[in-house]
């Protein structure tokens, strides 16, 4: 039920009353101790009354706010006036076609295309031009029509075979995330009859066009089956490829890079596990048209090869690939290397115990470089890794890799890399390649699990400097300090990489990198060519990078870590005079808030805010050790590193410590919430978007979507009462206190299935008991949208107008 409050209080300066949520406490008992919650009767998301209440939240909200619709309009016109709406992507080729897509003035979604290559020597991209068809282009999909019937609209798949025949592509049309795949003949133009439903992300089609790989989700919304669907055949006699039954580990479902194997991984932040089988040994395992009902829930008896066991606890990636004539497995894993290493393992000894195996290092463990991923195309492997703070691609030859398993093994120690000399436009790592990071010489080590072991054979780069400088591998030379490049695209016999390219004032680039050979034409001793640049996005309006600058500073946490902090800022303030302060950050799953650069953003900065963002412990920016001290059982580091930023911007004489606001979203949100229990007074506003903030009553309830995939991150309340107990040291919603809060907006989806609204919705409820000024405390429930929001590009202007102006009044630019 929603009643006025009934003492003056109640009213905003507007004169609107706020709304009130009812307190019917239920009693929640673990461990011995009773939480008595107040506003759990909000999580009935189809009751009458509880969409009544969060009409009346959003009703309040825009009555409070409306003196800002004219500052809304100003803002989303910036964001529209600044964004080329008749935007393009770079043509990328797959097969015989080159694919882009079209965003075209007055569309929410995006026109998929295609065109036929022209001259299969040639691997310049075509121009294409707004409003200009190309000789030969096809229009694939419509996103544009196609949403026309809805209210929200997502995609979620979108796999083209390998010959060009047929499209799959799935589609999310209430913001819950589960999607319905349709196939289309692109010879032919048609709609096929095929219709998957119930799906989660990531369904694609076989190279040969004949079946389709889908994941589905059980009712936590955890993916945790694969299935294969042949075209042409009816849904219901789909077959089940693999169930996992672990509620704490994610299946996905991929492709290799050279197309000739399915790999699915069971995974989570802590280990993984592969298993692979050939595509050609799928095909022999004929479908049956009409499956037994009693055989249609038991998998298919396919020869899967299982590379490292979950026994292990080993966090790992793996590509099939074949060097000297053998079969090979290409991991990137982190056995005995936190920040992972790459490594080589024979197809043989797939499935044996870690401790047997003998790993040929390709690239070593250090504790300067975060190794993501690799992935190999015809003649490279494709890095991404992160060093100083900062993601980067590295290629490495494969000739170099192969003089591993073809060459004498020794153990190496150091770069090499003495004497040896960059290629124009690019520099070569200098990295440690030797193996005495994960050498058995070295003594023991720790494996992700803790225990300690060691490997019983690691062969070392190579037999001499120069080949120790190709295993090195090579990256783009780039003018910025603070950056980000990451792969675009690696297609396995493209010999081109494209990647992309962007930093806080540089808008996004793509480049295309050639490869081939070493010391081919055009290319250098790494078979590496110089990057092209194909594209910049347009930013309009006379948008300057140089109008603008960015700075890296350090704060200093409690216990003496420094915490880097990025500075954005127009380049023409008065260093004399303090300025507003918008800070952020996000902390968690090891994911980094990397430099990037936003179009909307660009409206707060021209009003003379300064854009912070805490590179706390939780995020990945400094290595897996960054992310370990910020999880689990060192969560609160994430929340105290962000109060320490805060108090070190407040110090500087060019901030004015009464205008700090901090910003947030989903675990980001629970940041916001801890943070403002720790230190309401250090801020002048918070915005948290889809808030985790009632997380203990969350991973209380392993029936909850996601909940047992996240014991990894946050600790099992349930079985343990040291995790239930730190929890609800941290948890906001349970430490909400009589203080002086400042105003507080929170921002959610209906239809969320990671973050439910009913988090947002108990702690405003809760926070407007405790704040001294309730009436400030404001939320807002999209009723049409998941977790990123309303869909389509315009209503999501619109949502970060409307945030982005009551974040100006917090700030006091509100002009």
């Amino acid at each position: 039920m929603t009643s006025e409050h009934p003492t003056p209080s109640a009213e905003s300066p507007t004169g609107t009353p706020y709304p009130v949520a009812e307190r019917r406490p239920v009693e929640r008992t673990f461990h011995g101790h009773t939480f008595s919650d107040p506003y759990e009767w909000l999580r009935e998301k189809d009751s009458p009354e509880v969409r009544s209440h969060l009409d009346a939240e959003n009703a309040y909200s825009e009555a409070v706010t409306a003196d800002l619709a004219p500052l809304r309009e100003r803002i989303y016109g910036e964001i529209k006036d600044r964004t080329q709406e008749t935007d393009l992507s770079v043509p990328g080729r797959h097969g015989d076609w080159w694919y882009f897509a079209r965003t075209v003035e007055g569309g929410a979604h995006q026109v998929f295309c295609r065109v036929p290559v022209a001259d299969p020597a040639d691997w310049t991209p075509p121009a294409v031009e707004p409003g200009v068809e190309l000789t030969g282009e096809e229009v694939l999909l419509d996103a544009n029509a196609a949403s026309q019937d809805h209210e929200f609209y997502a995609l979620g798949a979108f796999s083209v075979s390998d010959d060009g025949s047929r499209l799959a592509w799935s589609e999310d049309v209430a913001g819950d995330e589960r999607f319905t795949v349709h196939l289309k003949d692109l010879t032919t133009g048609e709609l096929l009859p095929d219709r998957v439903e119930q799906t989660s992300y990531g369904a694609f089609l076989t190279p040969d066009a004949t079946q389709l790989i889908y994941t589905v989700v059980d009712e936590s919304w955890r993916p945790h089956r694969v299935y294969r669907h042949v075209v042409g055949q009816e849904a219901a006699s789909d077959e089940l490829l693999f169930q996992e039954d672990d509620p704490g580990l994610w299946l996905g479902a991929e492709l290799s890079a050279d197309k000739q194997w399915l790999m699915l991984s069971s995974s989570c932040s802590e280990y993984s596990e592969y298993r692979i089988v050939r595509l050609s040994e799928l095909a022999a395992h004929a479908p049956s048209a009409s499956p037994e009902a009693d055989d249609a829930a038991l998998p298919l008896d396919l020869p899967w090869r299982t590379v490292l066991s979950r026994e292990d606890r080993v966090l790992h990636e793996v590509e099939p690939l074949e060097l000297a004539g053998e079969d090979y497995l290409l991991l990137s894993h982190d056995a005995y290397a936190p920040n992972g290493r790459i490594s080589l393992l024979p197809l043989d000894d797939a499935g044996r115990p870690l401790a047997q195996l003998s790993l040929v290092d390709v690239l070593p463990a250090s504790d300067a470089t975060r190794v993501e991923s690799c992935v190999p195309t015809a003649t490279h492997l494709v890095v991404a890794l992160r060093e100083d703070t900062t993601p980067r691609v590295r290629l490495i030859p494969r000739a170099a890799v192969e003089h591993l398993v073809t060459g004498p093994s020794q153990n190496v120690a150091g770069n090499g890399a003495e004497g040896a000399s960059s290629a124009p436009g690019h520099e070569a790592s200098t990295g440690a390649t030797g193996a005495a990071a994960s050498s058995p010489e070295n003594g023991t080590h720790t494996g992700t699990n803790g225990a300690a072991s060691s490997p019983q054979g690691i062969r070392g780069a190579g037999d001499g400097a120069q080949e120790a400088v190709l295993l090195a591998g090579t990256e783009a030379a780039f003018d910025e300090e603070l950056y980000s490049a990451a792969v675009l695209s690696a297609e396995y016999e493209n010999p081109v990489v494209r990647v992309s390219y962007t930093s806080f004032v540089t808008p996004p680039r793509v480049y295309d990198i050639p490869t081939g050979v070493p010391g081919s034409e055009g290319l250098d001793a790494f078979g590496v060519g110089e990057p092209v640049l194909r594209r910049e996005a347009t930013v309009l309006g006379g948008y300057r990078s140089e109008d603008y600058t960015v700075e890296r500073d350090w704060a200093v946490a409690e216990d003496g870590t420094r915490i880097p902090v990025s500075l954005v800022r127009r380049a023409d303030l008065d260093p004399s005079v303090p300025a507003p302060v918008l800070q952020y950050a996000y902390g968690s799953y090891e994911i980094s808030t990397d430099p990037g650069f936003s179009v909307s953003r660009l409206s707060l900065l021209d009003r003379g805010v300064v854009w912070a963002v805490a590179h706390v412990r939780g995020g990945g920016e400094l290595g897996r050790a960054w992310y370990e001290n910020g999880k689990k059982g060192s969560k609160t580091n994430t929340f105290t590193d962000y109060v320490a930023v805060t108090r070190h911007l407040a110090a500087r004489p060019d901030v004015d410590a009464g205008r700090i606001a901090v910003m947030g979203g989903s675990a980001g949100g629970l940041l916001v919430g801890a943070v403002l229990n720790l230190a309401p007074e250090l801020y002048c506003g918070a915005l948290a978007a889809v808030p985790f903030v009632d997380a203990l009553t969350s991973m209380l309830m392993p029936e909850l979507p996601l909940t047992a995939l996240e014991w990894e991150e946050w600790g099992n309340p349930v079985e343990s009462a040291e995790v239930y107990e730190y929890m609800r040291s941290y948890s906001p919603y349970e430490n909400v206190r009589d203080t002086d809060y400042p105003p507080v907006l929170a921002v959610t989806s209906l239809n969320d299935t990671r973050v439910l609204y009913v988090e947002p919705a108990k702690w405003v409820a809760e926070l407007r008991t405790h704040a001294e000024h309730p009436e400030t405390v404001l939320l807002r429930c999209e009723m049409a949208g998941g977790h990123g929001g309303a869909s389509g590009r315009y209503s999501q202007w619109k949502d970060t107008a409307w945030e982005y102006a009551w974040l100006a009044r917090q700030l006091g630019v509100a002009v």
